[in-house]
């Protein structure tokens, strides 16, 4: 279900009820049951990238044995370069969708990371707790500010893009419309950000089956060795960890 089938859902509720009303006059309060419906639909489809109920979101590919992991809300002082010595340990790639205001302070790990082989995304410059209700404008100078940060610090100006929060909406349609990012969600997320045991986060991460994409967090405490034996697990199910470019068929970079 997205937008647009919700919208025609609406819309077929609020004919229904005019025939209904021509015959019978029924109440007023039957038409709250459409609005109810958009709202629920709309405020739901926000929150569930998932969903892709705004704008079509790459959330997972087709792979028997393939899966694929992303990093959000880095780089972090403390705990981004203990992941990427954990990547490089098991000599696999990954995604890390950066911030740019944290690339911007820390520079030096978001380089590391591109030369290591990992590929560096855009997860805006800011990653306001408002950032659902910027408008399309807005958006666009965020994203641009981010991108023209990593591009001066690797030299490359990301493609791939992660709302923050998953949040999605019609001004951010329109951004991307004018500002072509590839946008990516997940297909499994460990909620590492709620809790960061070890033993929770692998009990989830025991569900990765082929064409997942996974979502972590480089700025939670501990992830590395949550990580360390996540990959482990892999290679015993034999799992292949793959870069997103590769498997998508989509520069990284323009």
């Amino acid at each position: 279900m997205n937008f647009k089938r919700t919208s025609v859902v609406f819309l077929m509720l609020i004919m229904f009820l005019n025939v209904m009303n021509i015959f019978f006059h029924i109440s007023g309060w039957w038409y709250v049951i459409p609005g109810v419906v958009l709202f629920g639909m709309t405020g739901i489809g926000s929150f569930r990238i998932g969903m892709s109920f705004y704008f079509d979101v790459i959330n997972r590919f087709k792979s028997k044995n393939q899966i694929v992991l992303t990093f959000d809300d880095g780089p972090d002082e403390k705990t981004t370069r203990k992941v990427l010595e954990v990547l490089k340990k098991h000599d696999v790639k990954a995604v890390f969708f950066c911030i740019g205001s944290k690339a911007e302070q820390f520079p030096e790990i978001t380089r590391s990371a591109y030369n290591d082989g990992h590929i560096i995304a855009n997860h805006s410059y800011c990653h306001s707790d408002f950032f659902g209700f910027f408008s399309s404008k807005k958006i666009i100078a965020d994203l641009q500010k981010c991108n023209t940060i990593i591009r001066g610090i690797i030299g490359e100006s990301p493609r791939f893009f992660r709302p923050p929060f998953g949040v999605t909406n019609p001004n951010m349609k329109r951004a991307l419309k004018k500002y072509p990012l590839v946008p990516v969600g997940w297909s499994l997320r460990t909620l590492d950000t709620v809790n960061s045991e070890p033993e929770i986060l692998m009990e989830k991460l025991k569900k990765t089956k082929g064409g997942d994409i996974i979502l972590f967090h480089d700025r939670v405490e501990n992830i590395d060795k949550v990580l360390d034996e996540f990959l482990f697990f892999c290679k015993q199910q034999h799992l292949e960890i793959a870069r997103l470019d590769e498997v998508l068929n989509i520069p990284a970079y323009e």
